[in-house]
């Protein structure tokens, strides 16, 4: 079992960000005192609170309670033998960064780079595989902060949304598609709303589909949004993610992986 990346309050005090709420704005929409909710705000625990204020954020009021109680841990899922997670630390927070690779040819591409490329590198030499290519989730710092020393060890292009290019990245392109033997095929998919140019890759020819999410989507709850972008973000969420095979295995930047079965039914800004 697995702990989830968000608690309740933080996927409260997502839904009031991105909905550009303050309490008292929120005790008029839900009919619940104020005081009441200051003290949730302030980390004090009160379902029937929660419950109260679910609808004004537009998030399901079972679910919600189901993550505060903590019942919504996950199983680690088996992963297919030719994909692996690295999780490294940045700054005390663990992020996840991902290696895909053919049995066929050797050949290998890492989404992201994690604060740490130590294990990459010796999975790399390891399994004698030769790496084609980065692929960015989104341009922030846990994700990319090892691109250049990456480049210079491995000499490989990068790509990224055009909205959030930095040094050393080409511009991913509208339906872009890569393919790394003649069974296995990435595309990718815009996920805007927690950055500008968010991108998921939908691996396809594994056992099993998986979707480099980065930080749209987490296991329960989703990437902070700013208002200008939250109801465009859960919507891209949606649509070009969560209508993608039930059986998808979702591989988030941070917490645990999870599967867009899981997500429709038990996120609660989705369920």
């Amino acid at each position: 079992m697995t702990s989830l990346e968000d608690t309740w309050l933080d996927i409260v005090l997502k839904a009031i960000r991105g909905l550009n709420l303050d309490p008292l704005t929120l005790a008029q929409k839900s009919g619940i005192p104020q005081e009441k909710i200051t003290s949730l705000l302030e980390g004090l625990r009160n379902d029937a609170t929660l419950v109260a204020i679910a609808p004004a954020l537009g998030l399901h009021p079972r679910e919600l309670v189901m993550v505060a109680a903590e019942t919504s841990h996950l199983l680690v899922p088996t992963l297919p033998k030719d994909f692996h997670c690295f999780t490294t630390l940045y700054h005390g927070m663990e992020v996840h960064s991902y290696l895909l690779w053919s049995q066929m040819n050797h050949h290998a591409v890492a989404f992201d780079t994690g604060a740490d490329l130590t294990p990459l590198l010796e999975k790399l030499e390891q399994d004698h595989l030769s790496l084609k290519a980065i692929f960015l989730t989104h341009s922030h710092a846990d994700h990319t902060l090892r691109l250049a020393e990456l480049q210079k060890k491995q000499e490989v292009p990068a790509w990224i949304d055009p909205a959030e290019l930095i040094d050393g990245t080409y511009p991913l392109t509208p339906d872009f598609s890569y393919q790394l033997d003649s069974r296995i095929s990435i595309k990718a998919l815009p996920t805007p709303g927690h950055s500008p140019g968010g991108t998921t890759y939908l691996i396809e020819g594994l056992f099993r589909p998986i979707a480099i999410v980065g930080d749209a989507i987490f296991a329960r709850s989703v990437g902070g949004m700013p208002p200008a972008s939250y109801a465009a973000g859960l919507k891209s969420i949606y649509n070009n993610i969560l209508m993608l095979s039930p059986a998808t295995l979702l591989a988030p930047g941070h917490g645990p992986l999870t599967t867009v079965e899981e997500e429709r039914m038990k996120n609660p800004f989705f369920a």
